[in-house]
């Protein structure tokens, strides 16, 4: 089975999902092929905005979050002639808040803008339409199925992590942090009311890994707090670490109900004890033994102050959290992706309607 993979990008998506993957599978000696996004290799014949053929040698193809007008085209021509095709998504882009510069860059009322003399052709709408049309389907989370794979052909593929997440020095601390920014976060602050505020005015010290701005408002603060900016997916797991406790708000939003567990897990393995908002696969990973949900600010301070204030709190959810994330690595699970894979072959050799 020759599969060729084209991730959507270079950073966490793109890595997570199937750059990381693809490389433990070829070093198993599977026949798969990574395209880095600077390095398409695909050949489109397209006239009068219609794709007419697709040329590309592969028994299965995998697409990650796919958009483009003519990409969502070429994957009817692919497998009728014979190429398995799978679609990668990790997030729900239909539901993308507008506040996020993805809702421009994906709304189906923007596609026609031009860059460089040329229409973007870029929106959500084709990414569905890819879905439809697949051979299968796969997704970071449950409720990405049933945006993505009402048909039936999808698979679940959780995000686990690579090795570097593990074995990272981690200093314990009484330091509160978020890793993320507002620019992709922009409601999900709101989920702690003035938790954060009552903290700080409590004398705890609070900081962003990743850029600051605008968070000193959205967290109730007079001033943006402390942050750190233009950390690289490698620097990443190193740069998290130097929080003492960490926090995953997610507001109760459609998007955010399809987000996966990534961000907890990420602290989980580093040995950062955290709290984070009872969504779906938040739930799922604190029920595997670590961390702790809140569901108002009253909760959220409370569980943010215990751990603050607690050494040997902070300890026991450290130990419990290396502990659960130790068995969810990517290299423990890289054969549910090729299993998936070889279903979608399976599936394109005894075809369906689409």
């Amino acid at each position: 089975m020759k599969v060729l993979i084209y991730p959507a990008d270079n950073f966490g998506c793109g890595h997570f999902r199937l750059i990381w993957v693809s490389e433990i599978l070829r070093a198993q000696g599977h026949d798969v092929e990574l395209v880095a996004p600077d390095k398409r290799q695909v050949q489109i014949i397209v006239k009068d905005e219609t794709v007419s053929d697709v040329i590309l040698n592969a028994d299965v193809v995998v697409f990650q979050r796919i958009t483009h007008a003519f990409m969502a085209q070429a994957v009817k021509i692919l497998r009728a002639k014979g190429v398995a095709v799978v679609v990668d998504i990790d997030d729900d882009l239909t539901s993308i808040h507008p506040a996020n510069p993805a809702y421009a860059a994906m709304h189906p009322r923007h596609e026609r803008a031009r860059e460089n003399g040329e229409p973007r052709r870029h929106s959500w709408k084709h990414l569905t339409e890819a879905c439809r049309a697949a051979t299968l389907v796969t997704v970071s989370t449950p409720g990405l199925l049933d945006i993505y794979a009402r048909h039936g052909r999808g698979a679940l593929l959780r995000n686990y992590l690579p090795d570097t997440y593990f074995g990272v020095d981690h200093p314990d601390s009484d330091v509160i942090g978020w890793p993320a920014a507002l620019v992709s976060h922009p409601d999900d602050p709101s989920a702690l009311g003035g938790a954060v505020a009552r903290l700080v005015a409590d004398g705890a010290d609070f900081r962003v890994i990743g850029d600051p701005t605008g968070a000193g408002q959205a967290f109730g603060l007079p001033t943006d707090p402390s942050g750190l900016v233009g950390v690289d997916i490698h620097g990443w797991p190193a740069a998290v670490s130097t929080l003492g406790v960490g926090i995953a708000p997610l507001a109760d939003t459609r998007f955010n109900r399809c987000k996966s567990w990534l961000k907890p897990l990420e602290m989980s393995a580093l040995g950062i004890p955290w709290v984070a908002s009872p969504r779906a696969e938040y739930a799922t990973l604190h029920s595997m033994g670590t961390g702790l949900l809140a569901d108002t600010p009253r909760r959220w301070y409370r569980a943010l102050d215990q751990l603050r204030r607690s050494e040997a709190m902070r300890n026991e959810y450290a130990e419990a959290g290396r502990d659960t994330a130790a068995g969810l690595r990517i290299e423990k699970h890289a054969w549910k992706t090729l299993e998936a894979w070889q279903r979608a072959m399976d599936l394109q050799r005894r075809p369906v309607t689409v």
